[in-house]
């Protein structure tokens, strides 16, 4: 082999290995990074996030410090699922049922999109909850009441999206 094709061989070679290699900062803006990271500083679990589409979900395995509502929703909201706005007033574990109150904001958020990023969305939080929970269903409130989009109608219990 040539001189000059060896050096092009070895600068391809190590410009393909160092591709994947990147500087991201997993640090959540406005968050700290002990309470939602990458790294495995907690528990973890799997966030279900919008696909690159925003029509269907995937999933992100993140280290909550402890396994909190609050925690859940702070990882979403960080990944651009909820607003950061979005409260837990109140949230309840029945075992295979749960109960979670938000604030308006969840809904006003919710109903800003249309069919298919209401499912991403309201999809999301669903499975977020009931795998890190390891419940079956989930209601979801809104200020204490059932809610609805115009799209949907969120009056009882939902299963895994």
């Amino acid at each position: 082999m040539k001189p000059y094709l060896k050096v092009i061989t070895v600068f391809c070679a190590a410009a393909i290995s160092l591709s994947g290699c990147g500087t991201e900062n997993n640090t959540p803006q406005g968050g700290n990074a002990a309470e939602v990271s990458t790294e495995q500083n907690g528990r973890e679990i799997a966030l279900y996030v919008g696909n690159e589409n925003g029509d269907g979900l995937v999933t992100e395995t993140v280290s909550v410090e402890e396994l909190t509502p609050e925690a859940i929703l702070l990882a979403l909201s960080e990944k651009n699922v909820i607003p950061k706005e979005t409260k837990v007033l109140d949230f309840k574990d029945e075992g295979e049922t749960l109960t979670l109150d938000l604030s308006k904001e969840y809904q006003e958020y919710v109903s800003s999109y249309g069919t298919s990023g209401e499912l991403v969305i309201v999809g999301g939080v669903v499975n977020t909850f009931l795998d890190a929970y390891d419940a079956d269903t989930i209601t979801i409130l809104v200020e204490g009441s059932a809610w609805d989009t115009g799209h949907a109608d969120y009056s009882g219990a939902l299963g895994r999206y």
